[in-house]
């Protein structure tokens, strides 16, 4: 036990010294653990963002051919009750792009 304390106390700079840059070199390695995760889920959420991106592209492109198909028609054929089976259709086709959409954001995110 004198052994211990004596070598302790001729020691003591030289072993606080270690203990500090050993605590220093823990600290590095989960600094750059850390950095790595922080870069694994950067580039996920890009791909995520791309892909969602993607999905508005297609989206919006999709809704201007719509309505040129509805311009193309003359207006002299359609009757009241077929502009009300278009205004349902549109709703419809609507609300399940809605419902593909929420599904692909639940996705995505979950």
């Amino acid at each position: 036990m004198d052994k211990i304390i004596n070598f302790l106390q001729n020691y003591n700079e030289i072993l606080t010294g270690a203990a500090i840059v050993f605590m220093s070199l823990v600290i590095v390695i989960f600094l750059s653990r850390i950095l790595r995760q922080i870069k694994r889920l950067n580039r996920s959420l890009g791909g995520i963002t791309e892909n969602i991106q993607a999905y508005f592209d297609v989206i919006l492109q999709e809704e201007p051919q719509n309505y040129e198909e509805a311009r193309v028609q003359p207006e002299s054929v359609q009757n009241s009750g077929t502009e009300e089976k278009n205004e349902l259709l549109d709703e419809e086709r609507r609300r399940q792009e809605e419902e593909v959409f929420n599904a692909v954001l639940q996705e995505y995110f979950s």
